[in-house]
């Protein structure tokens, strides 16, 4: 037995001390030696991130956009002269016609569901209109009509889901306007013609919503009034006003894109079953033409015409039924009865003797047609029309010295209507429309030797319910 001698404490701690690095030396090579091993793995052997699909994200209405539309339309301006005692004012003449335009402009999404945007647009419209008169040896005849009109706007929307935008649109507006006229007695003959520029603001609804890639489709009405202009080498004064409806067709470029995550719309309804039956109420605006002719004294009489304009505001409740047949289309039926207060009057004063005349489309109801095609399944594009009757009531009143005549009578016209609209899903049940819509009925004598022929443009927003639409299993089965 070999003896070193005592062992102490400070022996047996430098013994520890030693064992002691000898783990640690060993625990480094094996750390060393695992990193090694995980830094040697193969690129492809890690896991691959998760790609999501674009759509999943929604659209992004920010970007740029250029477009075209068509549509139609009408002026009712108000006429007013006097002097030498005498003070005449026509509040509806005017004509309607149909319209094109061009625009472009950008949008910038706000938040998940605002929309902020600006446009420039200039378009090229045909309403006209006139007014004529003759007794033996002498006629007059006045024509007006719209030309040029341009107008640089703002507007504002809500995504009633990502693919359908609800919005506002206003701004500056500037139209020319032509007139000409002639007349003549015997040995003379005087004509004019004059182009004018009148200045103003525009203001409206619209619906747009996108189609396929980087086109959408817009339904929008605008109404503009202008400033007070006098017709050149007259004392006569004009305030003109427009009210028009456009269908668009827009690029936007780069299409409309893909959001982040946390900026995304919510999601409209994927599942959407359209058959069923619904009710709603709407309200809108209007106006109403009509060329009236006045023949008096028999054959070789005195005879007058001229095309009238009213306008107002309206409202109408509908009711109706859809069947949706496939994903992308459905047939339906439905009926509305409107009030509106569509009026245009025509009022002269002079000394001890005046004279009033209004006439007032007051009400009207329709038993209509609608087929639908679905862009997404919680929006529809559709065209409606059929049979509609309209009941315009007239007045006239005279004060002639010793006498105070007064004549009213309501008359009722038959005829057509047609239009378009855009209607899109809110929650539930519950959808919003945009409805356009042209009617045109028969001519009618409404008072002795007093013909009329009426017709209407008018614009109507409307929010109905729909019974047992809502997510769910339809019997169309919607694309996803």
């Amino acid at each position: 037995m070999l003896w070193y001698g005592p062992v102490g404490p400070q022996s047996l701690m430098k013994a520890r001390a030693g064992a002691l690095s000898i783990m640690t030396l060993r625990y480094g090579v094996a750390v060393v030696a695992v990193v090694a091993v995980v830094a040697s793995v193969p690129a492809v052997a890690q896991t691959p991130p998760v790609a999501i699909p674009a759509k999943d994200f929604g659209p992004v209405w920010t970007g740029f956009y250029i477009g075209a539309a068509f549509g139609a339309g009408g002026a009712v301006n108000r006429l007013d002269t006097s002097g030498g005692g005498l003070a005449a004012s026509f509040n509806g003449a005017g004509g309607s016609g149909v319209l094109g335009s061009i625009y472009g402009g950008v949008d910038y999404q706000i938040t998940q569901r605002g929309v902020l945007g600006l446009l420039a647009e200039l378009s090229y419209s045909g309403f006209q209109g006139g007014a004529s008169a003759q007794v033996p040896g002498a006629s007059a005849n006045v024509n007006m009509n719209t030309g040029l009109g341009w107008a640089v706007l703002a507007r504002a929307g809500v995504l009633a889901n990502p693919s359908t935008l609800l919005y506002l649109v206003g701004g500056y507006a500037g139209q020319n306007i032509h007139t000409d006229g002639f007349a003549t007695v015997p040995g003379a003959a005087a004509s004019f013609s004059t182009d004018q520029t009148v200045n103003g603001w525009t203001i409206g609804p619209g619906f747009e919503t996108g189609l396929m890639g980087n086109w959408t489709g817009k339904l929008e009405y605008r109404y503009s009034q202008f400033g007070r202009t006098t017709l050149a080498g007259s004392n006569i004064g004009l305030n003109p006003s427009n009210h028009a409806i456009r269908a668009g067709l827009s690029y936007r470029f780069g299409g409309l894109g893909v959001a982040s995550s946390n900026e995304q719309a919510p999601r409209g309804p994927t599942n959407v079953n359209w058959t069923g039956i619904y009710g709603g109420a709407a309200a809108g605006a209007g106006m109403g033409f009509g060329r009236l002719n006045a023949v008096a004294g028999g054959p070789g009489g005195a005879a007058a015409g001229f095309d009238s304009g009213g306008q107002g505001l309206l409202g109408s409740v509908f009711a109706g039924a859809d069947y949706q047949f496939s994903p992308y289309a459905l047939v339906g039926v439905m009926g509305d009865f409107t009030w509106t207060g569509i009026q245009s009057s025509f009022s002269i004063m002079a000394p001890g003797s005046s004279a009033f005349v209004s006439a007032e489309a007051n009400r009207q109801w329709s038993v209509m047609g609608r087929a639908g095609y679905l862009p997404v399944p919680s929006t529809l594009i559709y065209a409606a029309g059929g049979y509609s009757q309209l009941n315009v009531h007239g007045t006239a009143s005279l004060v002639l010295p010793g006498s105070m005549p007064f004549a009213s009578r309501d008359t009722a016209l038959s005829g057509f209507t047609v239009g378009p609209g855009i209607e899109t899903v809110i929650t539930g049940g519950w959808t919003t429309r945009l409805e356009y819509r042209f009617s045109q009925f028969e001519q009618k004598e409404v008072a002795p030797g007093i013909t009329m022929q009426p017709s209407n443009h008018t614009i109507r927003a409307g929010l109905s319910y729909k019974f047992g639409m809502g997510p769910g299993i339809s019997t169309a089965q919607a694309p996803d």
